[in-house]
């Protein structure tokens, strides 16, 4: 009775491995894969694909306010000392560093050549996790809505500082499809400046963002667009120059500091 019970539980599972692969074979995902790079459109709100922020509620703004007054971020910028704020601002940058998309059937891997930031989208069915440490890129699961990728990004750490910033309740849904650059204006970096030159489709990412503690604005939207690159991200040594600044002002008697 045992061996039966023990063999019909390994057919069971051999049989729902052979549907499960049908159904992933029967399904052609579009393919996401290669290097992206922004481009200005006219959906964003600021030259050097800088979207407009959210509007922040009274708590939000009593927050953020006392951690401006309490730090002097104007001359200490976060990104200046190497400390990025992580979703959503990777996936834009600044000045649109460029992300390369490793993409597999069961995950994607998002590498931000920005401070070497990395996402890891799960497309395995599994749930949000109940208890999951915050991450500042938080944590993402996938899943297929016909050639649309649905993503939902939860548990992302808090952030008061100036660039959008946004309490630990903060949510973002992501669609990303692939579509042809004629049904957007692509404009230059500024007025004056002519559109890039795009070969192919497009990667369009829209944003959802939601955060019930902070912002005034409930579903907030965000387009961003990439053009593929014949190119590759490179690392960023960005702690590097900290590091040697630190150990040169050591070596002439200086105070050692980490202003940028």
């Amino acid at each position: 009775m045992t061996f039966n019970l023990a063999r019909g539980s390994v057919a069971s599972a051999v049989v729902a491995s052979v549907l499960a692969a049908s159904a992933s074979s029967a399904f052609a995902a579009p393919d996401f894969s290669g290097v992206w790079g922004m481009v200005q459109h006219d959906r964003l709100g600021a030259p050097f694909f800088i979207p407009v922020e959210p509007k922040l509620n009274d708590a939000g703004k009593s927050v953020t306010d006392a951690f401006k007054a309490k730090y002097d971020v104007a001359h200490h910028e976060a990104n200046g000392a190497c400390v990025e704020p992580g979703m959503p601002t990777v996936m834009w940058g600044i000045g649109g560093a460029a992300m390369e998309v490793v993409q597999q059937a069961q995950r994607i891997t998002l590498l931000s050549e920005l401070a070497s930031q990395s996402r890891r989208i799960f497309l395995d069915g599994r749930a949000m996790p109940e208890s999951f440490p915050d991450q500042r890129v938080g944590f993402s699961v996938g899943h297929w809505e016909g050639d649309t990728l649905v993503i939902e990004t939860s548990n992302v750490t808090e952030w008061q500082a100036p660039r959008w910033p946004h309490s630990g309740e903060f949510h973002v849904t992501e669609r990303w499809h692939l579509d042809d650059p004629a049904k957007f204006k692509i404009t230059g970096l500024r007025p004056d400046r002519p559109p890039p030159k795009i070969e192919g489709k497009i990667l369009v990412n829209e944003m959802t963002m939601n955060d019930p503690q902070w912002y005034a604005d409930k579903n907030y939207k965000v387009t961003v667009i990439y053009r593929k690159l014949d190119n590759y991200i490179l690392e960023d040594n960005c702690p590097e120059g900290i590091w040697m600044k630190q150990l040169e002002a050591e070596a002439s008697g200086k105070p050692a500091t980490q202003n940028n």
